[in-house]
């Protein structure tokens, strides 16, 4: 799963190949993306590292970040290496992620001794400050923090407020003198507070004058999770 902030204001993305275990989403021309790979083929199947290469080389034309468990415990991430006895396909994700000129950012054990949950980004500059935390909950896996430093506008934002220093409080004060209190308040006490509260929101849209309020905030750094 991938949990993004609101105010980001994100967008689903869709890879063209069907890679099993992926989210994607793009934060303005920053586009982030989490993976899972299985090594279980009886459930995935013996096409799965291939699909999954598709995927990385899918997207490695783009200012990316890529989260995830890619289950590959047999590589030395400090020299971009696998362990003598290695799979093909340890071997050949090592291969993709130099061919697509991917860093990687975890250099710290994530599960047991292993490395398995990475940071992929295209600019090695994007990500800084990883630190590997204990697991959560259950989980056998470290939670991982870092900071993306990704400048973006965020999109103009409108709102609606009140102007309550030009608001006509004599007009409010009037028809609030001609209410039949007795009418008005009748029932218990949810049904009465309801109705009083229905009636000031009603005087308020009608005597007191909204304004436009424009938010069009910059977002320097961000500081993504991922567990």
């Amino acid at each position: 799963m991938l949990y993004v902030k609101e105010v980001l204001k994100p967008t689903e993305f869709h890879t063209s190949n069907k890679y099993g275990e992926h989210v994607w989403c793009s934060i303005g021309d920053l586009l982030v993306g989490v993976c899972y790979r299985s090594s279980n083929l009886t459930i995935v199947g013996h096409d799965n590292e291939t699909n999954l290469k598709k995927v990385l080389q899918e997207v490695s034309n783009k200012h990316v970040l890529i989260l995830g468990d890619f289950n590959y415990p047999d590589v030395d991430w400090l020299t971009y290496t696998a362990s003598p006895g290695s799979s093909m396909g340890c071997v050949d994700f090592i291969q993709t992620i130099e061919d697509c000129f991917y860093t990687q950012h975890v250099h710290q054990p994530t599960r047991g001794t292993s490395i398995l949950d990475l940071i992929l980004s295209s600019d090695p500059d994007l990500v800084s400050n990883v630190q590997v935390l204990c697991h959560l909950g259950n989980s056998d896996h470290n939670m991982l923090t870092f900071t993306v430093h990704h400048e973006y506008k965020c999109p103009l934002n409108i709102r609606t407020i009140r102007n309550f220093h030009k608001g006509d409080y004599d007009s409010i004060r009037k028809e609030l003198s001609a209410v039949n209190w007795d009418t008005l308040l009748s029932g218990n006490m949810e049904v009465c507070w309801n109705k009083f509260k229905y009636l000031l929101f009603e005087l308020v849209n009608k005597y007191v004058p909204a304004t436009k309020s424009y938010d069009n905030g910059r977002m320097k750094k961000t500081d993504l999770d991922e567990s």
